[in-house]
């Protein structure tokens, strides 16, 4: 099962949504590089090379998947390797001793550390110019103990820095084929070098780095492009989208809303971290783990009860449902269809409970911990009608967003597995930095798993259909799929794999605790 889960965190695919159909293709989407398989016969033939031989003979017991195009270690790990410190000379000293050359000017983009270990993340530069896909990556335990190593780097690049087509051109070429209205077009100041793979070796490209919004079918789409600095070839389009006073008073606020899907009853909960506003004096008091909120003020004090709290802000074309009433000394607030939709309260309901999950997984990282925007009955702009069955994360506007009831769907925010998986995305993007996510894939896959491990049931998106109580999004107890042989480039059909793997790993375990230790620890990996 370890070994499992090893090839599965190795696997490289790519983009981001819920979306209803496995088989759904942005046909705007442009790869450099697509990956294949490990090459079993090739990584024995560099495991048996006197580079890796030499670092056996100082290091025994280690073990090495390969990088089969710069032919360096792409995960290395074995018995602890004691260093001398764990800070980035002391690694990268450690790194140069050994068998395999590192290049000149590596620089550190982010250390991650937890109660157990310590996650060290190096870039490349060429000519002060990033090179995209460049890590070095090491892995130490908290007494200084060399646990897992990477060399994802390049040491025979040999291209121009000086870009000889323009930033309008280089723009026009992100553009290629774009159907609707493109908005936000903009260019990174700073060239970039982009290995590709090619014949178990490396072509480098000096790049523009361009970024514009559109949309496609489906919805919103947002475009990152590398087009090439020297002839204008497009080489990568890739969409991102993946939706104290003494108290005088004292309420308790509510709602009827979905804890699962429309199929089953709605039933009436607390609503907890919402806001009260004093509309005296405009302070605002939040309701507590129960829905209770302790109301310093006077007798009689208009209050305004607003859907929108600590962690949540649930808006319908830009409205965020209220209640106002005159404080008295006990106050019960229920949210209901007088006031609000049931999907506005199930959305609002759903993301506290994703967002408590999130804390009890990972309690010192407070990158979420605001009310992110969550839209109710969404309809993009720029869309010729109506938008159905679907819901996103945009991760430039840190959104989630939920479409209406309609073509054969039920309004998606009252699908908590699908408020759960959305927010899914938004963890994603938020702990791994400024880049997000990159590897789609795992975005869909970990973005699954943070839904099953709240619900503890392997069907997620039961409610999803109109007049089908039974049908659903995935499921993880049948018709399991298994890399290499189910990998089909889609991401959440590759996704599946990598949700499923966490999910059996909880059934071998029996305990979804321990499942849930593995998922925290392969995170920050």
């Amino acid at each position: 099962m370890k070994k499992n889960i090893l090839l599965l965190i190795l696997i490289a695919v790519v983009s981001s949504a819920f979306a209803t159909k496995h088989n759904h293709i942005d046909e705007n989407e442009i790869r450099y590089y697509k990956a294949n398989p490990l090459d079993l016969a090739v990584q024995q033939q560099l495991r048996e090379g006197s580079a890796w031989q030499t670092f056996l003979n100082n290091n025994p017991n280690w073990f090495v998947i390969f990088n089969e195009n710069n032919k360096m270690p792409h995960r290395a790990f074995g018995e602890p390797i004691t260093l001398t410190g764990n800070s980035t000379s002391e690694v990268l000293s450690f790194m140069s001793s050994t068998s395999f050359s590192l290049p000149n000017d590596l620089r550190l983009s982010s250390t991650i550390r937890n109660e157990k270990y310590i996650n060290m993340n190096l870039t490349q530069f060429y000519n002060n110019l990033q090179v995209i896909d460049s890590k070095v990556y090491a892995k130490l335990s908290l007494d200084n103990r060399l646990l897992a190593f990477g060399l994802d780097i390049y040491n025979d690049i040999d291209i121009s820095s000086i870009a000889t087509i323009s930033e309008t051109s280089a723009m026009t070429a992100a553009q290629l084929n774009i159907n609707y209205q493109v908005t936000d077009l903009h260019i990174q100041d700073e060239l970039k070098i982009l290995p590709v793979p090619n014949s178990g070796k490396f072509k480098y490209h000096l790049v523009y780095t361009v970024r514009f919004k559109t949309r496609i079918a489906e919805g919103p789409a947002h475009y990152i492009c590398y087009v090439d600095a020297h002839d204008g070839t497009l080489l990568m389009r890739k969409n991102e989208v993946m939706y104290e006073a003494p108290p005088t008073g004292t309420a308790t606020v509510s709602g009827d809303l979905y804890t699962t899907h429309p199929y089953n009853p709605s039933s009436v909960e607390k609503l907890k971290y919402l806001k009260a506003i004093d509309q005296s004096t405009n302070t605002t008091y939040y309701t507590d783990n129960n829905g209770d909120v302790v109301l310093p003020m006077n007798i009689g004090t208009q209050v305004r009860y607003k859907l929108e709290g600590d962690y949540a802000n649930v808006e319908t074309n830009g409205i965020t449902a209220d209640i106002f009433q005159n404080l008295a000394a006990t106050n019960n607030i229920v949210f209901n269809n007088s006031n609000s939709t049931i999907q506005e309260r199930t959305a609002y309901y759903a993301v506290n409970m994703i967002h408590d999950h999130l804390k009890i997984v990972f309690p010192t990282f407070t990158g979420l911990d605001i009310p992110i925007q969550t839209n109710i009955d969404h309809d993009e702009t720029n869309t010729p009608g109506p938008d159905y069955c679907n819901a996103n994360y945009k991760s430039w506007e840190n959104s989630i967003n939920f479409f209406p009831e309609g073509d054969g769907c039920n309004a998606t925010a009252n699908v908590v597995d699908v408020v759960y998986h959305e927010y899914g995305h938004a963890i994603n993007s938020n702990r791994y930095g400024a880049f997000g996510m990159q590897n789609g894939g795992l975005n869909e896959g970990f973005a699954d798993v943070w839904a099953f491990t709240l619900t503890q049931d392997p069907v997620l998106g039961i409610g999803f259909y109109q007049n089908n109580s039974t049908g659903f999004i995935r499921r993880y107890d049948q018709d399991r799929k298994v890399y290499p042989q189910d990998l089909v480039g889609e991401v959440h059909a590759d996704g599946e794999i990598i949700a499923g793997a966490f999910w059996d790993t909880y059934l071998n375990l029996g305990n979804m605790n321990q499942m849930i230790d593995l998922f925290k620890y392969t995170c920050d990996g």
